[in-house]
């Protein structure tokens, strides 16, 4: 299938449709092997550190379901 016959084709989805495709595109991803951004790697080692410095700065599981619940 060419991209562009492939593109008119998820354009005529319903958006049910198209979520069960990006799930199944997820699935599909050799997580193992995805590029990590520069920008996210430098993110996660700014966070660490903040951990690293503070640990009672980070929240348990528990603590943040909470928080995301009473969002919700």
């Amino acid at each position: 299938m060419n991209a562009t016959l492939l593109e008119e084709t998820i354009t005529r989805l319903t958006p049910d449709e198209k979520l069960a495709l990006i799930g199944k595109l997820w699935s599909s991803l050799d997580t193992a092997n995805l590029p990590i951004p520069p920008a996210v790697l430098a993110e996660l080692d700014r966070r660490r550190a903040e951990y690293e410095c503070d640990p009672s700065s980070a929240l348990t599981l528990d603590e943040l379901l909470a928080r995301v619940r009473r969002k919700l």
